[in-house]
C-alpha cells in the first residue's frame, strides 16, 4: 500500500466508461430522484430538458461504482493501493449537462493536491478532480473529492 507520500500530484487514472439507459434511468429515478423529467418520458418532453435526463444523483453513484471497481482490478493487478480512510467530503459538484439514455460517459479522476494536517500528523488529505465526460470530450459532471491517506510513519 502506497503513502500519501508517495501520492503524485498529477496522476490521472481512467476509471471506465458507463452507456446510461432509459430503464436504468427510470429506476434509479423510481427509488432515489422521483422528480418527473427521469421518471416519464413523455411527460419529460414537456420539461425544460426535452426529454428523459438521468438523475445527477445517477451519474454520481456511476462514479462511486467505476473508482471501486478500479481500485479492485488495480488490487488484483497487485498494484500497491492509497492507504486510505474515509472522505471527509467534496466540493465544487457541478451537472453541467444532462445525461439522457444512450449517452456512454467516460470517468476519470486526477490527484490536484495534497495537504498536511497539524491536527493528525499520521494523515493528510489528497484531494482529486473527478469527472464524467461524454463520447465528445464535454465534462458532464464534475466534483473535487477528498480522501483521508495515512502517512508513512516517521523513524524514531
Amino acid at each position: 500500500m502506497s503513502w500519501w507520500e508517495d501520492i503524485a500530484i498529477g496522476t490521472r487514472r481512467e476509471l471506465g466508461s458507463y452507456t446510461f439507459t432509459q430503464d436504468e434511468i427510470i429506476r434509479f429515478a423510481q427509488k432515489y430522484d422521483p422528480q418527473i423529467f427521469h421518471l416519464d418520458p413523455e411527460t419529460a418532453e414537456e420539461t425544460m430538458f426535452g426529454g428523459l435526463i438521468a438523475s445527477g444523483w445517477h451519474t454520481a453513484a456511476i462514479w462511486m461504482k467505476l473508482a471501486i471497481a478500479d481500485r479492485e482490478k488495480s488490487k488484483a493487478a497487485g498494484n500497491p493501493l492509497q492507504r486510505a480512510g474515509v472522505s471527509p467530503g467534496f466540493e465544487d459538484l457541478k451537472w453541467l449537462k444532462p445525461v439522457r439514455p444512450g449517452m456512454t460517459l467516460t470517468y476519470s479522476n486526477e490527484v490536484i493536491e495534497k495537504v498536511a494536517l497539524k491536527s493528525r500528523p499520521d494523515m493528510g488529505i489528497v484531494k482529486s478532480r473527478n469527472e464524467a465526460r461524454d463520447e465528445n470530450g464535454t465534462v458532464v459532471f464534475s466534483f473535487i473529492g477528498k480522501g483521508f491517506v495515512q502517512r508513512r510513519p516517521k523513524e524514531n
